[in-house]
């Protein structure tokens, strides 16, 4: 599997649990931030701006995902 596609699924499987709870809506951005830290202090790490946007890319996907049936849910709520 290409590694940018790899972070684009974590970051969208990570944030798409935002459907059960809103705030995990945040998880794929700081896991994204959080690898990249780690690969970048990891003196055998490579850390990419690259795979930080490929899994801030499924996060933002996702995201959008959770706000729009949120807001769908609220709005047929009420």
């Amino acid at each position: 599997m290409n590694d940018k596609l790899a972070h684009f699924i974590a970051g969208f499987m990570l944030s798409i649990m935002g459907l059960l709870y809103f705030p995990l809506i945040l998880t794929g951005y700081f896991f994204g931030v959080g690898k990249e830290l780690l690969d970048f202090k990891n003196p055998h790490g490579h850390a990419d701006v690259m795979d930080a946007l490929a899994t801030f890319a499924g996060a933002g996907m996702a995201s959008g995902i959770v706000l729009l049936f949120t807001d769908v849910a609220f709005l047929a709520w009420h």
